[in-house]
């Protein structure tokens, strides 16, 4: 993005950055329900849990770490790219 937008736009390389990170983002909420429907297809079914279950303190702790996790990942497969930087 940096080479390509930012130089163009004159942007520094942090707000390049964030740039990227909020088209991420944006793309996450978009395709969640994508994915949703890929992992139903691929056979995991929704948990099925009742408005009781998911006021649990444990539930939405899970929850929560899910979503983080989550996007710590896709932010690290993101930065797969610096690896090949030089080639």
């Amino acid at each position: 993005l940096d080479m390509s937008i930012g130089v163009t736009f004159g942007l520094s390389t942090l707000t390049s950055a964030a740039f990227g990170q909020v088209f991420s983002d944006v793309a996450g909420v978009l395709f969640g329900g994508t994915i949703e429907e890929l992992a139903n297809k691929c056979g995991l079914q929704d948990p099925g849990l009742g408005p009781e279950q998911q006021a649990l303190t444990g539930v939405k702790v899970l929850s929560y770490a899910s979503a983080a996790g989550g996007i710590v990942l896709g932010c690290l497969l993101g930065m797969v790219s610096l690896f090949f930087k030089d080639l």
